[in-house]
């Protein structure tokens, strides 16, 4: 049996005070959370550090900080993007961060940072040799017996996706652990059939005048300045010049620019389809079969998306080529940069759409995504940062309507704004304000229809109501499902989510039969 006073005074004051820490912060953060999964962190750790000869309080302390290093992890991705750390994170982080560390030398500097601690805190557990002693026999019995409940307690736990988003809204690793049990995304549908609307099979029709060619520009990070400087007025981009400019309300703030992506080109948040739908690009390949590019393509549109990054970031590829997109190009293979480029300018791009148009005796449906202002922006001084490259956006916005209006051929445009920045959070109090940015839609040597949507005073919009609305602001007859969408959501045009459980579910059921 140890004998604890030797053991303390063996032990300087700084290992006493961390480990006590650490163990505190352990405890603390197991009552505080209710977090019985915490076991299951410590058991193996507490295992292997066992036999060695450790005083117990360092032993508990070596054996705490994975579990705690797992929570301060959830706690920083909770609360960048409202979701806990999840099991399927796995989806990022299995090609996306060595992409991104092979182009940003300070996502690499933190992954070898973070292996050499990784490296460290094994060697330090593996330290010394011993037998086991009486309190880590109990001590190792105790947590397995917790883990053994815990894991049993998991059982019973109700596997409706939507309904685990409700339950598990908070950081921490009974979140992580439970997240494991979640089937594949589905849809959430209505379960009353007397709240089933009827379609009427109608299709999506172009204008009268002939086909325009069609550009939406995905403007990465952006947001109208004057939410942070009032009086500040764009040139082209959100120009209040433009009657058919407002604020535009987004699913996703400071990151996740495929959810924003998403939202546009299959008219659904990403979030209907259970957990965070952070990884829809990935979980709903070749499952989703009708979209924006699906309806054009029937109307003889060439389909094409242009992507700032490597086209296989975040399955970007494969899961637009599953939705009707027959070209797929980015920075290398249009020529414009090699690998992954932050600072690739917004008229490099448009140069490129202007090109393809050239070449095309076809109308294209391009889609297209910019990098310019993707952060981290200055951190002393975001926002001049954020004005500065705005600026080259705006000109280079301008610059591209102008080649268009002088090339003569009709192009319906719209450019949107993903998210705002991260830095937003900073000078914006009020969370529901984050999820807003801006849309501007022009009609290029043609005039827009006007519409109940387009003639809304500058009232906000929901992002899912873009597509629909410069559809028909540009001249096209909307198929069924975007009617009924229109209809279903009248009086929530600026958050949908504000319509209510019934509209959602009753709009899903109607979208349910594209979805398997």
């Amino acid at each position: 049996m140890f004998n604890l006073r030797v053991h303390l005074a063996q032990l300087t004051k700084v290992e006493l005070a961390l480990s006590g820490f650490i163990v505190v912060a352990t405890v603390v953060y197991g009552i505080a959370f209710l977090d019985p999964y915490v076991s299951l962190a410590i058991v193996p750790f507490f295992a292997l550090g066992s036999a060695r000869g450790r005083h117990p309080l360092v032993l508990l302390a070596l054996a705490s900080i994975p579990a705690l290093v797992l929570f301060i992890i959830s706690a920083v991705k909770f609360e960048i993007t409202g979701m806990p750390l999840v099991t399927y994170d796995h989806y990022f982080l299995r090609e996306n961060v060595l992409l991104l560390a092979v182009n940003d030398w300070r996502i690499a500097g933190g992954l070898v940072l973070g292996l050499l601690i990784i490296v460290f805190y094994f060697k330090t557990l593996f330290t010394g040799r011993g037998t086991f002693t009486r309190f880590e026999k109990v001590a190792l019995a105790v947590f397995s017996l917790a883990g053994v409940v815990t894991v049993t307690s998991a059982q019973s736990f109700d596997q409706a996706v939507v309904k685990w988003d409700k339950e598990i809204n908070t950081p921490s690793i009974r979140a992580f652990v439970m997240s494991a049990s979640i089937p594949k995304p589905e849809l959430e549908t209505t379960s009353n059939a007397d709240d089933v609307l009827p379609l009427s099979g109608a299709k999506l029709k172009a204008p009268v005048g002939g086909r325009p060619d069609l550009v939406f520009v995905l403007e990465e990070s952006t947001f109208h300045p004057r939410i942070l400087r009032p009086g500040f007025e764009p040139k082209a981009l959100y120009a209040s010049s433009n009657p058919f400019t407002s604020p535009l309300r987004v699913h996703t703030f400071a990151g996740g620019t495929w959810r924003s992506e998403f939202s546009l080109i299959t008219q659904m948040r990403p979030q209907e389809f259970g957990s965070d739908g952070l990884y829809v690009f990935h979980q709903l390949e070749s499952r989703i079969k009708r979209s924006m590019f699906t309806m054009l393509k029937e109307l003889g549109y060439r389909t094409m998306v242009i992507y700032p990054v490597p086209q296989t970031f975040i399955n970007g590829r494969n899961f637009y080529t599953s939705i009707g997109v027959d070209e797929v190009y980015d920075p290398e293979s249009l020529g414009i940069s090699k690998g992954w480029d932050w600072e690739i300018p917004d008229a490099r791009f448009f140069q490129a759409i202007e090109k393809k148009i050239a070449e095309s005796d076809t109308p294209l449906v391009v889609f297209m995504l910019t990098i310019n202002q993707h952060g981290p922006h200055n951190f002393q001084e975001p926002m001049t940062d954020y004005i500065k490259r705005f600026e080259q956006s705006d000109a280079a916005y301008g610059a591209f309507l102008e080649n268009l209006q002088k090339s003569s051929r009709k192009t319906g445009v719209v450019a949107f704004g993903d998210h705002q920045p991260e830095f937003t959070a900073r000078f914006v109090d009020d969370h529901a304000a984050w999820y807003y940015t801006a849309y501007d839609m022009r009609c290029v040597n043609f005039e827009c229809a006007r519409t109940p949507l387009t003639d809304r005073g500058g009232k906000p919009l929901d992002i899912v109501l873009l597509g629909g609305m410069a559809l028909e602001a540009f001249g096209f007859t909307l198929d069924d499902l975007s009617a009924l969408q229109a209809s279903v959501f009248k009086d929530c045009e600026d958050d949908i989510v504000k319509c209510g459980e019934k509209a959602r579910l009753q709009y899903n059921t109607a979208f349910s039969r594209y979805f398997e």
